[in-house]
């Protein structure tokens, strides 16, 4: 099974790995994508208001220098930009760090993580009412994940099998797994049309789920790995830490900003969002009130990610084991009171 697990995790790193170190790209942009949902809105707060390119500028790159950005849903469609060379920066799931970190380290196209993004509460939610616990759960079900096997709540969601079935048993759900994104999968559960009836969300689809009359929560991630855990993170090839380290300074001088504008100014992050991803279903309170939660951390810092590497490395989806969450990201993030 680990064998499995880990030729999914990696299978498009062989394919890219010939190519990479060897593409060029005919312009000078630098290449951003992130992933959809309220906790990439740092990335979304420096995109609106160019806080990378004035970073940049500072940082003494040519003012006509341009910073594209692109939203991307897959794992596999980020980790073939990094490796390709036509992506600089991107988000990415702990899980996925973790897989590309074991893979590269030590060759040419090396991955490691610049910092974190943020931690949000996420549930897994559900409209069948028979299920209270993820015991509940029958062939009947369909849990929808980004990607299944792979992805941070599919992981998530093995962790919570092992508790509640034992070791042996923390595939026992994994049948009953579809991937697809967040908006879909969204859409899927409250409609209640569709054979795909629960849902490992995100907020602020999570949200939007629990407050639909039929839709309630079976459980919620923290309390599987034991508080709160960043799970998303900024991660950069060797040739851009190498390369263009004034880079990677802008953007974290950036980050830190876009971070320190969401706490003084909620409000105006929550109109920011909305503006960007036409949301009509949530007001500017709503996510508000989303922010607010004492369980959230926004900032550079990563929280809890070790409890990721523990598990991936026991059950063979990573065949090296950090010491320390230091080991998968670079030099410049060390500094961070980081776990």
């Amino acid at each position: 099974m680990h064998r499995f697990v880990r030729n999914v995790v990696l299978s498009s790193l062989f394919v890219a790995l010939a190519a990479a170190g060897t593409a060029a790209r005919a312009d000078a942009q630098i290449k951003v994508t992130r992933q959809y949902g309220l906790p990439y809105l740092p990335l979304m707060i420096m995109e609106h208001e160019q806080l990378f390119e004035k970073q940049l500028k500072a940082k003494g790159e040519p003012a006509d220098t341009k910073v594209t950005w692109a939203t991307m849903s897959t794992t596999t469609a980020t980790v073939d930009g990094l490796l390709s060379g036509s992506v600089d920066f991107a988000s990415s799931g702990i899980t996925g760090l973790l897989a590309m970190w074991d893979k590269t380290q030590g060759t040419a196209t090396e991955i490691k993580a610049i910092s974190g993004i943020s931690s949000f509460p996420y549930p897994l939610v559900t409209r069948d009412a028979a299920v209270k616990t993820i015991k509940d759960f029958s062939a009947n079900d369909r849990i929808a994940v980004p990607a299944v096997k792979i992805s941070v709540q599919a992981i998530v969601l093995q962790m919570a099998a092992v508790r509640a079935f034992g070791p042996d048993k923390r595939t026992a759900l994994d049948a009953l797994t579809v991937s697809m994104g967040h908006p879909t999968a969204a859409v899927a559960v409250m409609s209640g049309k569709s054979e795909v009836n629960s849902h490992f969300s995100y907020p602020p689809y999570s949200f939007e789920e629990l407050r639909t009359p039929g839709v309630h929560a079976v459980l919620w991630a923290n309390d599987v790995t034991n508080g709160p855990a960043t799970t998303i993170e900024v991660v950069t090839p060797l040739r851009v830490v190498r390369g263009h380290p004034h880079w990677v300074d802008a953007w974290l001088a950036a980050q830190r900003e876009a971070s320190d504008f969401i706490g003084r100014h909620p409000r105006e992050a929550a109109e920011m969002y909305l503006a960007m991803t036409n949301e009509k279903k949530l007001s500017a309170e709503d996510l508000i009130t989303i922010l607010s939660d004492p369980q959230v951390r926004i900032g550079v810092t990563p929280y809890n990610t070790m409890v990721f590497a523990q598990y991936m490395h026991e059950v063979g989806s990573i065949a090296h084991m950090p010491a320390s969450w230091k080991d998968y990201f670079w030099p410049v993030a060390h500094g961070l009171a980081g776990s």
